[in-house]
């Protein structure tokens, strides 16, 4: 069986004047990407962000292999 990885998407709204406009979370650390393609099963999630002192709502899933690009796109498997 292969090792898998919980991940998060969730929109980023504090992108300012960038492209970055998602927030993939892998095992709890954050990377910005511009875009996304999932082609794994999701669900929908909650859960409590410190950073921001409130609940947020993620697209969440669980994946075996993610790669982010060298102009920050991201595809999950």
């Amino acid at each position: 069986m292969k090792n898998t990885t919980l991940f998060k998407i969730r929109f980023n709204t504090t992108h300012g004047d960038t492209d970055l406009f998602w927030r993939l979370i892998i095992n709890e650390t954050e990377h910005l990407v511009r875009s996304i393609v999932c082609d794994v099963p999701t669900y929908t999630e909650s859960s409590f962000d410190n950073g921001a002192g409130c609940i947020k709502y993620h697209i969440a899933g669980v994946c075996t292999t993610f790669e982010i690009d060298n102009t920050l796109n991201a595809v999950i498997r």
